[in-house]
């Protein structure tokens, strides 16, 4: 198959392209990084520099015929940053664009679409959410209300064709979870606000597999949510990840704090309690994940982290 997939240098990208390329696919790998270009070479896929934002810029790098494209870029978050409302309708902004322009581009292939989601459910007590859930835009996931509309009225009217995966919060070797680990391995690791509210968690590389999953199966139309078996709080992962890194036990920062320092859109999206079913992904695409719970996957995430193991860092 032909796939394009925008985003392939990113933190799920860099699993996802090597499971592509060993299984006979013919990859092109769109980064706006050009010194990136020859590791995707190296990987056995055609790196192409562009922008999403910006279709022009690579279209003719193209091949004349796709059968799938994968959307896995998104805006820059800086952590640590405090989110000001001018930034979060930049981000809000951009989103769209990345979504409407990877959809036009599918409708301009008549190829299907995979387009990313974010677990932004609020459950209670023992409460667990599936895709029949709506999904609650508060704070920074305000940035994907209008994205929302747009996946709706594709699968309304079949244009065009698209497949949603809809992750719990990703981590791997890479990313924004590079920023966790270099923040704990300083010793400056934190649990923000009280910790205590469940987060959906999901390796990259089993976010790469679902994704490899979906275009074998191509059920067009249909939502995943793509989350381990474990539920898990945040002080939980937190302090897992501290042991396996032989630190010490991380303290906590107040949510006041937090909301002053980084804004109150920062500080809904840490405190939102969210438990999540992965039951129709694993019944529709056959997917499971190769990590059942954090703790397996945080294990081989800091080993790969400590030996540098990435394509693209």
């Amino acid at each position: 198959m032909k796939i394009f997939v925008i985003g392939g240098t990113g933190l799920v990208g860099s699993y996802l392209l090597p499971l592509l390329v060993d299984n006979g696919n013919e990859v092109y790998a769109l980064t706006r990084n050009e010194s990136k270009i020859e590791k995707i070479k190296r990987i056995g896929a055609h790196g192409i520099l562009g922008d999403i934002r910006n279709p022009r810029s690579f279209k003719d790098s193209l091949p004349q015929n796709l059968d799938i494209i994968v959307l896995l870029a998104m805006p820059g978050v800086k952590p640590g940053h405090r989110m000001t409302r001018k930034r979060k309708a930049e981000l809000r902004e951009e989103t769209n664009d990345f979504f409407r322009n990877s959809m036009d581009l599918a409708i301009s292939y008549n190829a299907p679409v995979i387009l990313p989601g974010g677990t932004s459910y609020h459950t209670e007590k023992d409460e667990i959410a599936d895709e029949t859930w709506p999904v609650l835009r508060v704070g920074l996931t305000e940035i994907g209300r209008d994205t929302d509309e747009m996946i709706d009225r594709a699968i309304k009217t079949n244009n065009p064709k698209i497949i949603q995966l809809i992750y719990g919060k990703i981590y791997g070797n890479g990313g924004l979870f590079r920023f966790m680990y270099n923040m704990m391995e300083k010793g400056r690791g934190k649990i923000l606000g009280k910790g205590d509210n469940y987060v959906p968690n999901i390796h990259a590389g089993d976010a790469a597999s679902a994704i490899v999953k979906a275009i074998d199966k191509m059920p067009v139309g249909e939502k995943f949510i793509i989350a381990d078996d474990t539920p898990a709080t945040q002080k939980d992962f937190t302090i897992f990840m501290a042991e396996l890194m032989n630190k010490k036990r991380p303290g906590k920062i107040p949510g006041f704090i937090v909301k002053l320092i980084l804004g109150k859109d920062f500080y809904e999206i840490i405190r939102m309690n969210c438990k999540v079913s992965n039951e129709k992904a694993k019944r529709i695409l056959g997917w499971y994940p190769n990590y059942p719970s954090y703790k397996e996957g945080l294990k081989e995430t800091i080993q790969e982290m400590k030996e540098n193991k990435n394509y693209f860092s």
